[in-house]
């Protein structure tokens, strides 16, 4: 079967495609790896994305072009992480003639891709894709990259129509959008639903996420009133000092908290990134806290963009696992992730 995994960067997706592949019974899992290591922060991500896997069993094999050339032992299952650096590598290989226009090289490419996951699909047992969400800018008129975004539209429409499960990954939550419906906990976590990370006793937080402009502060107004919570303080990430955000009853904007810790080096801004999540959960537990999901782009180009969207990833996963109630609002309207009023 054909499995499919979606979702936003730093969303928790590969953590739960991993699970998938886990529980595949073929008696070897492949992680086919497309990511080409340019440079530091590329052997960062890789050496993460290891670890995260060292102790599962896979045997790993690059593949960052060609996939239908990776060999696929009998009885064997594989995981394709991830279908945009696959894509990015076969539009801009230079042995196909950089010379050709955007749209042609984007066109070739997506006919290899879509030849190589058939081939993949035929030999193995299972097979596992993690593909991305790059839509959620602007539409795009540079050339390559719109025609990149276009080249990730046409795959993940194929790969959701050849799949017999689809899911999308929320703020480390599997949702399932294609396929029989089967009980799963969160990506990676395991969390019943109001457990902190310890598994204490159930925490009231309440976290709201979804794109920008989507009526997320309205919709956590509207929960406040349904418990009778009329007169409140307000901190906002975009404006107000983090000691704001332990004691206010709703906090706005986390994103631009998040953000404040991207012009760090990685390892001292995740530290500090965990100190302040760790407070605010500590210290006001009952908070409604809001924050945009800014991964669902195209890759920014500048380390500290990069940066602010895996951390703000990182807090998303963080902050939905240690809610009571999870909800993800689209043109006003709350679906409930987790928890909550349905």
């Amino acid at each position: 079967m054909i499995k499919v995994v979606t979702g936003a960067g730093a969303s928790g997706k590969s953590s739960f495609a991993e699970s998938l592949l886990e529980q595949s019974e073929a008696k070897r899992k492949i992680y086919a790896a497309t990511m080409i290591v340019w440079d530091d922060e590329c052997r960062a991500r890789v050496k993460k994305h290891r670890q995260m896997r060292e102790k599962k069993g896979f045997e790993t094999a690059e593949r960052p072009v060609d996939l239908g050339e990776l060999f696929v032992p009998e009885d064997g299952a594989v995981l394709v992480e991830c279908m945009s650096n696959l894509a990015a590598n076969e539009m801009y290989r230079e042995d196909v003639g950089m010379e050709s226009c955007a749209e042609l090289r984007a066109a070739q490419a997506g006919e290899r891709i879509l030849r190589g996951l058939r081939l993949l699909a035929e030999a193995a047992r299972d097979l596992v894709v993690v593909t991305n969400e790059v839509f959620g800018d602007i539409k795009l008129t540079e050339e390559e990259t719109a025609a990149y975004q276009r080249l990730m539209g046409r795959l993940n429409r194929e790969l959701f129509s050849m799949a017999g499960e689809v899911w999308e990954v929320v703020c480390g939550i599997p949702v399932q959008l294609k396929g029989k419906k089967e009980q799963t906990g969160a990506a990676g976590t395991e969390l019943a639903a109001g457990q902190n990370k310890e598994g204490k006793e159930s925490l009231h937080m309440k976290f709201i996420t979804g794109g920008a402009f989507q009526g997320k502060r309205d919709f956590a107004e509207q929960l406040l009133a349904r418990e009778g919570v009329l007169e409140y303080e307000t901190a906002d990430g975009a404006a107000d000092p983090f000691e704001a955000a332990y004691s206010r009853k709703l906090v706005v904007n986390v994103q631009d908290y998040v953000r404040r810790f991207a012009g760090l080096e990685d390892g001292e801004a995740r530290e500090r990134l965990q100190e302040f999540l760790d407070r605010l959960i500590k210290e006001n537990p009952g908070a409604v806290a809001v924050m945009d999901e800014i991964g669902c782009g195209i890759v920014p180009v500048g380390r500290e963009e990069r940066l602010w969207r895996d951390l703000a990833g990182e807090a998303a996963q963080t902050l939905a696992a240690c809610s009571r109630d999870v909800y993800r609002v689209t043109g006003g309207l709350a679906q409930v992730l987790k928890g909550g009023e349905r």
